[in-house]
């Protein structure tokens, strides 16, 4: 006899289910059930899983469901409603909607006058199966009351009418023959169907402990308090089809109910059909025609000498890819959001595979040209895939909000929601869970164990937004997300890519933030403006040059320049590329190396290998490039090829490519290709299996790197005051920067008080700080300082200490720091005469002791001495984090016994083996997941940086002093290779005179 499951929940509930919608699609298919139906609570968080695994069961029936909580008065209750068809669907996304309308996250529910307002109101409330968790499941309806609130099941049986069912649950936990004496009572009473249910948490009974785990973890509670919270047994699995039909052989209309109840629904999420807005069409004009005029306007703009031939034939080609996947209106959408942007003179660019198409570059959305750059259409969207396209784009990280609220603007809370993020499960965040419910129990790392990847609670996506023709609460239940202004749709963009939902990610960048500042500062109005191909900017970067230069500012990227040595754009391409986790796994970083130092010889064993590798020296960097080699010499089409780029990105997760793998070695034998040629792809196309950028998005950042660059290469102080005004940003402490911009000859002032402001400014060329650095100072009390110098002048200390109404600690730090100099009073003088005030204020009153001018009653400040000069530059580092007087290392040095030479003659002169000493202060520590434990760190002083590398067993020797302390002296063997220099450290200590000392930011084990 068939039978299917109506009331299943998974790990989607959220802490209310133990296994995957995967598990238990699985399982219930092979147990012979007919059909599923999955019913998360609150939501249908794991029907876009349960489907796209459902597919791989033919005959096999999913159900589309959710669990809606109800409320009247104290009382609460459950209603799982399950879709007949797409209008039943329809009803039953608002009604989700509206359950968390206006609710604290996790608290989703409906009052039933509101709920029944809806239903009554929807042409789909004849379209859905409702089966209340009440009599014949050992709960009233609406929990609070005996059988609930008088007349519930009739009142649902009013809006629901034969859709209403009756769930009967047969447990063996001693109460099922008082359970089916209540749903005998109640479908004699109204005449209802009964149906049986499991109410399955789980697909199996093994994982009965872990859902008693997370079940306390929900409730926060230790399991030995967590009593009535936690079922009797671990009957609340998928159970045999022939043992249920045994349970319920007293009445097997419930048993065969369930079944039949299945069958009525026909609905599947393949029906649904959701459109891109389509109000950017002109009257008249298709979606596709108006498309290719825009991008052929946008063609015209980018070539204006003409536009080649090669580009027509790119554009039309992509044009007619689009216009068969009915993507036109998705185009129209970012080329709107794009426009707006720069409307605004907000900056922009988009990245990702959006980067291979002609049609994003002649629109304006990304900023490289793919045709004269042979990267391939078809990584981004083909026929063969039949995926939507997803288009990232980047905008200034202080502006975003701006394009945000322009996208809920113009289509409305209904028509516009952000992607869901599912937050998972791994190790330290299940350990602390678990242990917390369980404490020491034996078993608990077997849980955590088995609880990786279980979703824990939903967030919201860095910048995915989900736009929609209709109203998108017809397709998808949306629901607010915890920060101000937001609202989400209950799938991850997996989901979405499952159900063909196409998603814009608008992403924040900052140094786009940066580049902007700079731009207004040097009076250009795009990055366009930015002279190409510097020589005196390759130089800088050459050199290694490049702190504060977005994406190869790391040490590992400093060190690769140094070998590198880039001479124009598409070195840099390179180099945004190589320094990746993929082709360092891979083994491509020293073969390709070794060439460009003429120290290997380029060769190709095939003519075509010399077109697809040739700027890579013959080494494939990119998975584009394993792409076309697929398709020119394996007998790829551009789809498969793109088929095959997806399963070396899985090849850990899913082991796709290995079926791909034996395809494409007789294809590239039939062409000649070597074993020994094979053999070595392989082993590199394998480290594609890692992270690594592909070829346009590594175009894409390096177009930044080159601005960024020649902004610091030809302007270093606006550079500098760009950086400081977009912090936090980057990989570098503002102590850093600072010091960086001195070595390029920029003067750097304190922050002033006469003329206080929030952002950093330029005067003259002079980097004058602002108040963004003052330790303890907030911007709206800066910017309030600044309206109030506007208004009028501090006329003394005594004026500013009365009108800033800043905290005591922040005054002293200002007095010790120099700040008050502006008005004529040392360090010493100043913090006296604030002593003196703070003392004496109680007694006289603020105002009067003010008006003494920061000189103590009765008596003159005493003579004090001066800071000396490391003293000086650490009460800088107290009051703002830096220093204007010049680096501690400067100071520092002169009090070793044994000073050794500035870290730049170290490098300069400094001979490939030698022994050497190095004094300087710590502002990195890393240990990178593909260094096989090798920790690197780098040193500053006033002349520039110096990498140094531990070995593992080194590290472990000196970790307590590299962990302690901040000024170090570094002794090993120094490294040269080319212009990258560093030291293989064999002994660390502390600099004598340092304790106490400056407190500098470093970055740390990111």
């Amino acid at each position: 006899m068939a039978y299917a499951e109506l009331m299943a929940r998974s790990n989607c509930s959220f802490l209310r289910g133990a296994s995957h919608p995967e598990e238990l699609v699985d399982r219930a298919a092979a147990l012979g059930y007919s059909g599923l139906a999955l019913a998360d609570k609150d939501g249908v968080y794991g029907l876009a899983k349960a489907h796209l695994r459902a597919r791989s069961h033919p005959g096999f029936k999913l159900v589309c469901g959710a669990e809606v909580a109800l409320e009247e008065g104290d009382a609460r209750g459950g209603l799982v409603l399950l879709a007949r068809d797409r209008t039943g669907w329809a009803l039953l996304c608002r009604l989700l909607t509206l359950s968390h309308a206006g609710r604290p996250k996790g608290s989703a529910g409906l009052a039933w006058g509101d709920f029944a307002a809806a239903v009554a109101a929807h042409p789909g409330r004849g379209a859905l199966l409702a089966l209340p968790r009440g009599a014949g499941l050992g709960e009233g309806f609406l929990e609070g009351a005996p059988g609930g609130p008088p007349g519930a099941h009739a009142r649902l049986l009013g809006l629901f009418g034969e859709g209403l069912r009756v769930p009967v649950g047969r447990f063996l936990d001693g109460l099922d023959a008082r359970r089916t004496a209540a749903a005998r009572a109640l479908c004699a009473g109204l005449g209802l169907r009964p149906v049986a249910v499991g109410d399955v948490h789980y697909h199996e009974p093994g994982r009965r402990r872990l859902h008693d785990a997370l079940v306390c973890v929900r409730e926060k509670v230790p399991l030995a308090e967590a009593g009535w919270a936690l079922s009797g047994n671990s009957e609340r699995h998928l159970r045999e089809p022939g043992r249920l039909e045994a349970l319920f052989a007293d009445w097997p209309e419930a048993f065969e109910g369930a079944a039949r109840a299945a069958g009525e629904c026909s609905f599947s999420l393949d029906e649904l059909r959701y459109r891109y807005p389509t109000e950017w069409v002109p009257r008249g004009r298709g979606a596709l025609p108006h498309l290719a005029r825009l991008a052929l306007e946008g063609a015209r703009r980018r070539y204006p000498n003409g536009v080649p031939r090669e580009v027509h034939r790119q554009l039309a080609h992509e044009l007619r890819v689009v216009g068969r996947l009915g993507h036109a209106d998705y185009f129209l959408t970012i080329h709107e959001l794009v426009a707006f942007a720069r409307s605004r003179r907000i900056l922009c660019q988009g990245r990702g595979s959006a980067a291979n198409s002609a049609l994003c570059w002649c629109l304006g959305i990304t900023a490289v040209d793919p045709v004269r750059s042979g990267l391939l259409f078809e990584r981004f969207m083909s026929e063969e895939r039949g995926e939507p396209p997803d288009i990232d784009v980047d905008f200034e990280h202080e502006r975003r909000e701006e394009v945000l609220q322009h996208l809920y603007g113009r289509y409305g809370r209904d028509r516009a929601a952000m992607v869901a993020a599912v937050i998972r499960y791994r190790p330290r965040l299940a350990r602390a869970d678990l242990a917390r419910a369980l404490g020491d129990a034996p078993g608990l790392e077997g849980l955590v164990a088995e609880v990786q990847d279980f979703p824990r609670h939903l967030s919201i996506h860095s910048g995915g937004f989900v736009l929609s023709d209709g109203p998108l609460i017809d397709c998808v239940p949306v629901e607010p997300a915890r920060m101000e202004g937001r609202s989400v749709v209950q799938w991850d963009k997996y989901d979405l890519d499952t159900l063909g939902m196409m998603k814009v990610d608008v992403l924040a960048l900052g140094m786009l933030s940066a580049l902007r500042r700079a731009l207004d500062l040097l009076g250009m109005e795009d990055l366009a403006q930015i002279p190409p191909e510097e020589p005196d900017t390759y130089a800088m970067i050459a050199r290694g040059d490049t702190l504060g230069v977005f994406q190869i500012e790391s040490r590992a990227q400093m060190n690769m320049l140094g070998r590198l040595r880039p001479e124009r754009f598409y070195d840099l391409v390179i180099e945004v590329a190589i320094v990746r986790p993929g082709p360092i796994v891979g083994r491509m970083v020293h073969p390709y190396l070794r060439r460009r130092k003429g120290e290997e010889p380029v060769t190709y064993e095939h003519p075509a290998l010399e077109r697809i590798l040739g700027r890579t020296l013959g080494v494939p960097l990119f998975q584009e490039q394993v792409m076309r080699i697929a398709v020119e010499l394996a007998g790829f089409s551009p789809g498969e090829a793109d088929e095959l780029r997806r399963a070396i990105s899985s090849w850990r997760a899913d082991g796709r490519f290995a079926a791909l793998r034996e395809r494409l070695e007789r294809g590239l034998e039939a062409s000649g290709l070597s074993p020994g040629f094979r053999k070595r792809l392989f082993d590199e196309i394998r480290g594609f299996a890692e992270y690594g950028f592909p070829e346009s998005h590594a175009a894409s950042f390096a177009l930044l790197v080159y601005a960024g660059a020649w902004i610091k290469s030809a302007h270093p102080a606006v550079f500098a005051c760009a950086l400081l005004n977009a912090q936090p940003l980057g990989f570098y402490a503002p102590h850093s920067l600072v010091d960086d911009a001195k070595r390029h000859g920029v003067e750097v002032r304190a922050p002033s008080l006469l003329e206080p402001a929030w952002d950093c400014r330029l005067e003259g060329g002079v980097l004058l700080l602002g108040w963004r650095t003052v330790a303890g100072v907030s911007e709206a009390r800066a910017r309030g300082l600044e309206a109030q110098a506007r208004e009028r002048p501090f006329s003394g200390p005594a004026d500013f200490v009365r009108r800033a109404g800043l905290p005591g600690a922040v005054l002293r730090r200002l007095a010790l720091a120099g700040a008050f100099a502006c008005f004529g009073l040392d360090e010493r003088a100043a913090l006296w005469g604030l002593l003196a005030l703070e003392a004496l204020a109680p007694a006289e009153g603020v105002g009067g002791q003010l008006g003494l001018d920061l000189e103590p009653a009765g008596e003159a400040a005493p003579e004090l001495g001066r800071p000396d000069a490391f003293e000086g530059v650490r009460l800088e580092y107290e009051a703002w984090g830096l220093s204007t007087r010049g680096h501690p290392m400067r100071t520092l040095r002169a009090l070793q016994p044994r000073p050794c030479p500035p870290l730049a003659r170290i490098k300069a002169e400094g001979v490939h083996g030698s022994r050497v000493r190095a004094d300087g202060m710590l502002i990195v520590r890393q240990r990178p997941g593909t260094a096989k434990g090798v920790v690197f760190a780098t040193l500053e002083d006033e002349s520039g940086l110096l990498d140094l590398v531990l070995w593992r067993d080194v590290h472990a020797r000196l970790a307590p002093v590299l962990e302690a302390h901040s000024f170090l002296r570094a002794g090993g063997v120094l490294q040269r290779d080319r212009d990258s220099v560093s030291v293989l450290v064999g002994s660390l200590e502390p600099l004598r005179g340092a304790e106490g000392g400056v407190r500098a930011r470093s970055h740390d084990w990111r």
